[in-house]
């Protein structure tokens, strides 16, 4: 064979290679996170870095939400890393930390950067870390997951600024580069859009906040829609109520990157004293067919089947539903069946016929995993602290859990191996295993779930509830 001829043949050759391989990897499943939304999940064992973005608490004397940073360290390997905290006035500070397996480290916002409000960026140099930011302040505590990443867009599916309510927008850009955004709300009397919040700047390194109800007068319902011209950010929410007109309580939530098809939020309960809403927000531009699907404890309920216009928000009254039993916990999943992209929130409003008061906002969860861990909580005199698992799949899961406690790995019998039907949820009080005032906790499971926290204060105001942050692999 000639030089030529081979050179053609030899071509041919790697072309069919290239072309088989090709369609091999095509065969091949796609990893697990591929086609993951993007939540705040923790890096892997195996990653050398890792960023948390935590938006939306106060750090001034007697703030409606003094915030604290807490890091969990779920792994087996030590993390150093920085606390930086980015005020509302004035420039950045910055704090080390130390974090040891199995532990927690928490820093106060104010102690670091002390102003109005403050966003802070936590990088750590490895994974199997999950950090929360905790509000604290005399309408109760808020609990929210931070964000692991920036996003263009955001969505908030609840808001309220009623003359006894106040809702204020966190917007946090950690980068060099500032940000231009458009805020777009809609309420029951159809959408507002100020101009003044048309084109707003926020600086890099920098963060600001938004008073809703400056913009938005005496409105029951409140959605909001944050889209960046330019460059990323993070947005979170901080509603309260000041008792005035019955409801009392403050809430912390991180806003949804995007809208989705699928939404869990494993805990629920109608009873006396207690009101549960679900709201169902669609920010697109055709309208959505959205099943609202409840698994009892005890019985069965039909699934609820909403629409929800474009750019609208539909809300489901809990209390008002006849297929919803009092008394019965219950979970829930809400789908789009029409392949349009929804944010679903829950809110709770509590009452001392409850055994509990404050006021909750709670973003639904869009991945199951078998692995999921929290920051904060406490299950000692002060707090009451449950923890919901649901199991949306086909097969049964056993669930363990393990406290982080200050280096030392606390898996009371009592919380190893519990069963969790397929398509069922579970609730565990801690308190009546591991009495603590510090329960940073790891979630095992040999199916995909969804766990989300349930802390409740013991005496006077305050219901926080949060769903967990997913650990990779």
């Amino acid at each position: 064979m000639n030089g030529p001829r081979r050179v053609l043949v030899l071509a041919a050759i790697l072309a069919i290679l290239a072309l088989g391989g090709l369609l091999d990897r095509g065969r091949r499943p796609a990893p697990e996170t591929a086609d993951l939304p993007p939540v705040p999940m923790a890096a892997a064992a195996d990653a050398r870095s890792s960023a948390w973005y935590c938006t939306g608490a106060t750090a001034a004397k007697d703030g409606v939400a003094d915030g604290t940073v807490a890091v969990a360290n779920a792994g087996r390997k030590a993390l150093r890393g920085t606390v930086t905290v980015y005020p509302s006035q004035g420039e950045s500070r910055q704090v080390s930390i130390d974090v040891v397996p199995a532990s927690r480290k928490v820093v106060r916002l104010a102690d670091v950067a002390p102003a109005s409000f403050a966003s802070a960026l936590v990088e750590l140099d490895g994974g199997e870390a999950v950090v929360e930011l905790a509000g604290n302040g005399s309408l109760g505590e808020g609990v929210t997951p931070c964000a692991t990443a920036a996003s263009p867009t955001w969505y908030l599916a609840d808001g309220v600024t009623t003359r006894d309510a106040t809702e204020v927008l966190t917007l946090f850009n950690p980068f060099a580069d500032d940000a231009v955004v458009d805020l777009a709300f809609g309420t029951e009397e159809g959408p507002v859009t100020p101009q003044a919040l048309t084109g707003l700047s926020v600086r890099g390194g920098g963060m600001s906040t938004v008073n809703v109800g400056e913009f938005v007068q005496r409105r029951e319902q409140v959605t909001a829609a944050i889209t960046a011209r330019t460059g990323r950010l993070v947005v979170g929410r901080i509603q309260s109520f000041d008792g005035s007109a019955g409801r009392k309580g403050m809430s912390m939530a991180l806003g949804a990157a995007s809208p989705g098809e699928l939404w869990y939020l494993p805990d629920g309960l109608v009873t006396d004293g207690l009101s549960e809403k679900y709201h169902v927000f669609n920010p697109g531009n055709k309208e959505a067919q959205v099943e609202v699907e409840l698994a009892l404890e005890q019985g069965e309920a039909e699934p609820i089947e909403v629409s929800v216009p474009a750019e609208s928000r539909m809300t489901v009254m809990a209390n008002d539903e006849p297929r919803v039993p009092k008394g019965v916990p219950h979970s829930a999943t809400i789908r789009s069946l029409n392949d349009v992209g929804v944010v679903v929130e829950r809110t709770v409003d509590a009452t001392a016929a409850s055994k509990r008061t404050g006021a909750a906002a709670t973003p639904a969860a869009q991945v199951t995993a078998r692995r999921w861990a929290l920051a904060w909580g406490a299950s000692d005199d002060t707090f009451d602290e449950i923890l919901v698992f649901q199991n949306p799949g086909l097969t049964g899961a056993r669930v363990s859990v393990t406290v982080l406690a200050d280096g030392e790995r606390l898996a009371n019998g009592a919380v190893q191996g519990l069963e969790v039907a397929a398509g069922q949820r579970r609730a565990v009080r801690l308190g009546d295993s591991i009495k603590r005032n510090a329960t940073p906790v790891l979630i095992e499971a040999d199916q995909p779930i969804v766990v989300e926290r349930t802390l409740n204060r013991l005496q006077g105001t305050g219901t926080s509830m949060s769903v967990g942050i997913p650990l990779r692999g």
